[in-house]
């Protein structure tokens, strides 16, 4: 008898070990990634194509107290910008340039001095976060391709706010 326990007892547990896999844990904010500036300023220059909108490369911007910001991309020759603050570029300009927007709003900057006409969409890394982790990605977390279309609707509304100001 205890023979036939003990084997029972080993059949349970070796039933039980071959449940589900435990569910993959709710990420950290530290397992997230953002979107490099290379792909981000490559998504940009995507959806301008697709618009039809022309843009030249960086060009400087007085954005205040002397400090001038090399705007990556510059709509059809205007006052209108497109600027992808990377962690670098946060940390250079400070809060010369506001952060995020509540709510996923787009945020545009103006220039200063006499430049004080350009407008400046301002598109910061951390807002495109993404989880690598496919499990969690299926269980509900931003993936890499919801990230990047964020940034291709972002510039969508920028170029019909542009259009809606004459800009193009």
């Amino acid at each position: 008898m205890p023979l036939r326990l003990l084997l029972s007892a080993a059949l349970l547990f070796a039933v039980a070990a071959c449940g589900p896999p435990p569910a993959p844990r709710t990420p950290r904010a530290s397992d997230f990634r953002t979107l490099s500036q290379t792909r981000g300023l490559e998504l940009v220059d995507e959806a301008l194509r697709d618009a039809g909108v022309s843009a030249s490369a960086a060009f400087p911007v007085d954005i205040g107290e002397g400090h001038m910001l090399e705007v990556d991309r510059r709509l059809a020759g205007g006052p209108f910008a497109i600027e992808w603050i990377s962690p670098q570029d946060r940390e250079n300009v400070g809060d010369l340039l506001p952060g995020p927007a509540p709510g996923g709003q787009l945020r545009i900057a103006p220039g200063a001095g006499d430049q004080a006409n350009v407008q400046i969409l301002l598109l910061e890394h951390g807002t495109y976060r993404y989880d690598p982790d496919r499990h969690r990605v299926e269980r509900g977390a931003p993936s890499i391709r919801e990230a990047e279309s964020r940034v291709r609707r972002d510039i969508r509304d920028f170029i019909e706010y542009v259009r809606g100001q004459g800009g193009l």
